[in-house]
This record gives structure tokens, sequence and C-alpha cells, in this order.
């Protein structure tokens, strides 16, 4: 294989990512309420295997072809029984990138009032809805927790590549957000993501603006 060669196989790829690889989408739905703009989250039902009884927000698995957007909504849809025609999409937020090998993409979304009152939940995804204000994310701050995150390498061949047994593996940080709203415990990616919303663009104009 020559210069050439190379060049136009890596041109014409579509570029994507080293190793086994997920990605995700979610919607950050906000909808008013007498409390205010709120969000709208999900309780996970039990019988998942994974996460079960977790807080979070609709969302899933990206499908092949599918825009991170176009899960986003469609994983809505699917969860709560808000269509997808409802949501004004107010943006694309952050990504986050965790270190178990997914990419999961955000975005906002404004529901229009009394969409609470028709929502049809898939009971074998979710056991509940339920609402936080916006103020409170924007005026409290979370319990924060450090999760180091090391490499657990048992069966390496230290002895045959010449590699120390004592070599230095690359570790991380895993911050983890807990809040506690009522008799609720929002934590982990859900979390994170509404802390980073938080700090980058929660406050009192963007809450009138949107509300």
């Amino acid at each position: 294989m020559d210069i050439d060669q190379i060049r136009t196989k890596l041109t014409d790829r579509e570029v994507g990512t080293i190793g086994k690889h997920k990605f995700f989408s979610v919607c950050i739905p906000l909808v008013p309420t007498d409390e205010g703009l709120s969000v709208l989250m999900e309780v996970r039902a039990s019988e998942l295997k994974t996460q079960p009884g977790d807080i979070c927000f609709p969302g899933g698995n990206m499908e092949d072809g599918e825009t991170p957007l176009e899960c986003a909504l469609r994983e809505m849809e699917e969860e709560t029984g808000i269509p997808a025609a409802e949501a004004d999409i107010l943006g694309q937020f952050d990504t986050l990138y965790g270190f178990s090998g997914y990419t999961l993409y955000t975005f906002v979304a404004a529901l229009p009032g009394g969409i609470l009152d028709r929502t049809r939940i898939n009971e074998d995804e979710v056991s509940e809805l339920f609402t936080v204000p916006l103020d409170f994310f924007a005026e409290t701050v979370p319990e924060n927790y450090d999760v180091d995150v090391v490499s657990k390498v048992d069966d390496f061949p230290y002895e045959k590549t010449g590699i120390s047994p004592d070599y230095n593996w690359r570790k991380g940080k895993n911050v983890l957000p807990l809040y506690r709203y009522k008799d609720r415990i929002i934590w982990g990616m859900t979390a994170r993501i509404l802390k980073w919303m938080s700090e980058k663009i929660l406050n009192q104009t963007f809450i009138d603006k949107v509300y």
C-alpha cells in the first residue's frame, strides 16, 4: 500500500472512535409548573438491569443512522408519551464523555403548559415522572464525592514484555455530585449534567426568558 492509497482510504471513510464505544442522547425537558419553570425527570423502572430506580432524563442509546437530537426526542416520546413535535428545542447543551467508553449528548427543550396531564409513561422503563424547580439547581450546591477510576491489570504479561509489574497505570477522577430534593436523591451522570448546567447557563434571566 502506498501513500496515495492511504490518503484515499482516509479521505473516503467517516471518522469514528477507536475501540468499543457507545453513544447516548438525552433531553432535558423544561416545563412550567406552579413552582415555576421546572425540570421534568424520570425514575427508572425497578425491573431494569442497569441503574434500576435511579433518577434520570428521558434518553437512551442512539440507533444507526440517527442524529443525537433525533435520539433524544424519540426516547422522550417512547418513555413519557410526550410527542417530539411538542418540544421547543432551545439548543444543544454540553457533551459528557464517560470513562467507561460512552458519549452522552444533551439537549434542552421547553414543553408547553399542561403537558404533564397528557403524559403516558412506558412502565417497562419508567416508574414515574416528577418535576424539580430550576431555581433549586440554580441555588443549591450539591454534595460532591471524588471517586478514583483505576486500571485493574491482573493478567498482563509483565515478564514477557519487560514491563515492570510496578508500572504506574494511568488513573482518573470521577466527581459524583449528589442533590437532595425533598425525598429524592439525584446523583451520578444526571447530577453532573445539572451541576454543569447550573454553573454555565442557569440564572434568573434565563429562567424568566424561558418561562
